[in-house]
């Protein structure tokens, strides 16, 4: 069922346990804010009601259920999501969020898409997100995690999307780029009943299977038996 912007509201600050008016009014705050320099720079939008000291009161000793709001958002996608034969369509990929000068950040990593790519350092991000409007780039995030370096993007989306079968359990396909043809993504899906991968194979990817079993030769038909004709 789908929740209107009031419902959504209401239900959202039920699952903020504290600092719930602060964290209430970040949220309020990002929906309009542009590019901020730093957290405390949204102190200075419109809608925030508070001093600029509240703002980290609130994400350091605020606490929210992430289990229950990441079960509303499947719920509260737009009527017009994308939806191909009765399958929704959500989508994973990885992004990076670049801290160049942050040389002391907590498990910073290299970010290179390819070989060829320059050296940068920041952390990486997993999105999971349903597609909205077909032939735009509007889409409407469910789950987002953080990539430590201990864990691959797939291994990452992997648990995502496994999450996500158990919140949403009607029929969706997850559609994805060749980074995503790993075991550690692809075999999650045979456990699956109603979620479905539909991936991207790179251009030097080559398929392989079981080749088909040959037909015993008959007798007759053995060059080493004798024909008993002349």
């Amino acid at each position: 069922m789908k929740k209107t912007i009031s419902e959504f509201r209401k239900a959202l600050y039920q699952n903020f346990i504290k600092r719930a008016d602060t964290l209430f009014n970040l949220v309020d705050v990002l929906t309009i804010a542009g590019h901020v320099s730093s957290p405390v720079a949204l102190s200075e939008e419109t809608p925030f009601a508070r001093k600029f000291s509240s703002v980290y009161d609130g994400l350091e000793n605020g606490e929210m259920n992430m289990d229950d709001l990441l079960s509303m958002l499947p719920h509260c996608v737009p009527t017009d999501s994308e939806t191909i034969a009765g399958y929704k369509v959500y989508a994973t990929d990885a992004t990076a969020n670049e801290h160049e000068q942050a040389e002391t950040l907590p498990d910073r990593s290299v970010l290179k898409s390819n070989q060829k790519a320059p050296i940068r350092y920041g952390h990486k991000y997993s999105w999971l997100v349903r597609l909205l409007n077909f032939g735009t780039s509007w889409a409407a995030p469910v789950d987002v995690e953080r990539i430590d370096t201990e864990m691959t993007d797939t291994q990452v989306a992997a648990f995502q999307v496994r999450e996500l079968d158990i919140r949403d359990p009607q029929k969706k396909v997850l559609v994805a780029d060749s980074r995503y043809t790993d075991q550690l993504f692809l075999g999650i899906f045979r456990w699956f009943q109603n979620t479905f991968a539909l991936v991207r194979l790179a251009s030097n990817r080559v398929l392989y299977e079981n080749p088909k079993p040959k037909q015993r030769a008959r007798r007759a038909d053995h060059p080493n038996t004798a024909s008993p004709f002349p």
